[in-house]
């Protein structure tokens, strides 16, 4: 009488993942099915028989086995002049309709979708915004494009979101959150279409239509989700906010000038110097070379502030080899005093912080980077890392597998991107030290985003 009470929904089948063969006592074969239960994480699935399940669950995971002929995945939009207004609400699983208010905000949704046009959808509380996304997410796939959609929800509201997809639409809505075996059982299972010979994944063709997630899940965990990995010249493209349209050219050329503006106003060791001027002057085809054994990539660096401080640097003379300059000049793609104050007080850190990453990718990484990007778990990779003395170790905890983890974490999320590393599930922080407060790993986002910002001024 002592014991919590036990939840019912513990024994009800949520969904089916997978089915198998095996042969019981006798050497007779039986069907199993991997059964996720209501109210239980995706990690406590186990393997049930055929005669212990709802139809109706096998049924619903047999409809999902294929992929379906007549629909497709990706953004395949209609054009503007396509839209026409809904007059009434359409019949919705359940018998749901929507009130009048709901059908205008899901025209004004489908409206601007038409339109290729961000929007807002703004409302007092409970009159129903969650319902009219969904509807709204709805009438794209009647549309016959069946996703992959991506929702971003606060951990709190996530259970509502899903109730609510499960009781307007047929849409096949998989939550994306949880300890690391439960995350690692959605990728194996509920995250792609399989090959009905091999059973291997069949890359883009996704299982589920729509994804519910939250914000440090997207920064940090699955690879298919991640949407910011840092330090490529793409994904700068894609997520930075910039006043007109940059090709990918022109974002390496804006590092050139600010990495020379650096070097204008840097004091210090003059092979460090010679590396930054080698790494971003470019070879004859206009490409950034690979440097390696650089005697500015093995020159120490004094701890601290104190120390000598040297002259302000001079760039090289205009020699045919730093012509590049003229494109590259920092007086010219540098237009705001405040960020070039900002940058020449910093330039010291700027360089050498470019100095670590690169010995980092280059001496430490090496061609393990891929692996990383795709989300490999840090334990697997082949890096070598010295074994600790215990009294400099900045925990108890701390060992060479941190360390691992801790310098794979700053080549995969960038410099000092502590939150981010302690989210990502690949590295070892997560499950020793819990996952940090939402409001931290946004707070470093925000970051990244004014320094783009600056940039761009």
């Amino acid at each position: 009488m002592d014991d919590e009470p036990f939840n019912p929904d513990y024994v009800e089948v949520d969904r089916v993942l997978d089915v198998s063969e095996s042969t019981d006592e006798n050497g007779e074969t039986v069907t199993l099915y991997l059964v996720k239960w209501c109210s239980l994480p995706y990690e406590d699935s186990t393997w049930e028989l055929k005669a212990d399940i709802d139809q109706s669950k096998i049924d619903e995971y047999e409809h999902l086995y294929f992929p379906p002929k007549d629909k497709h995945f990706g953004l395949d939009r209609p054009p503007a002049d396509d839209w026409k207004k809904q007059e009434g609400s359409r019949d919705y699983r359940n018998a749901n309709e929507l009130r009048e208010y709901q059908l205008e905000g899901l025209n004004w949704l489908t409206f601007n979708w038409y339109n290729s046009r961000n929007c807002i959808l703004a409302d007092e509380m409970g009159l129903g915004k969650t319902i009219q996304s969904i509807t709204f997410l709805y009438e794209i796939y009647m549309k016959n494009i069946v996703g992959p959609f991506l929702v971003i929800a606060p951990l709190s509201t996530i259970p509502n979101w899903e109730r609510e997809f499960r009781t307007w639409t047929q849409l096949n809505v998989v939550v994306y959150h949880g300890s690391q075996a439960s995350r690692k059982t959605i990728q194996a299972y509920e995250m792609y279409y399989r090959d009905a010979q091999v059973q291997t994944p069949l890359q883009g063709a996704y299982r589920f239509n729509a994804i519910i997630t939250t914000f440090e899940m997207i920064l940090a965990d699955c690879p298919e989700l991640r949407s910011i990995p840092w330090g490529r010249w793409s994904d700068i493209l894609a997520h930075g906010r910039f006043k007109r349209p940059l090709k990918e050219a022109d974002v390496e050329t804006i590092c050139r000038a600010l990495l020379a503006y650096c070097l204008l106003h840097y004091r210090g060791d003059e092979n460090i110097k010679s590396f930054i001027w080698d790494l971003i002057t470019p070879t004859a085809d206009g490409t950034t070379k690979t440097l390696t054994n650089h005697s500015g990539l093995s020159t120490p660096v004094p701890r601290g502030r104190k120390g000598k401080k040297g002259k302000p640097a001079t760039l090289p003379p205009q020699t045919p080899r730093a012509d590049w300059l003229a494109s590259c000049n920092p007086d010219h793609l540098l237009q705001e005093d405040s960020y070039k104050r900002h940058l020449k007080h910093h330039c010291n850190k700027v360089l050498l912080r470019v100095r670590m990453l690169y010995y980092l990718r280059q001496e430490v990484i090496g061609d393990q980077a891929e692996r990383i990007l795709e989300g490999g778990d840090s334990s697997m990779l082949d890096i070598w890392i010295p074994q600790p003395f215990h009294a400099e170790v900045p925990a108890d905890w701390w060992d060479s597998e941190a360390d691992k983890s801790l310098l794979v974490g700053v080549f995969k999320h960038g410099y000092e991107k502590y939150n981010s590393m302690r989210a990502d599930p690949s590295l070892c922080f997560l499950e020793r030290v819990g996952m940090p407060d939402a409001k931290a790993i946004a707070a470093e986002q925000r970051g990244t985003d004014m320094m783009a910002d600056g940039v761009e001024g």
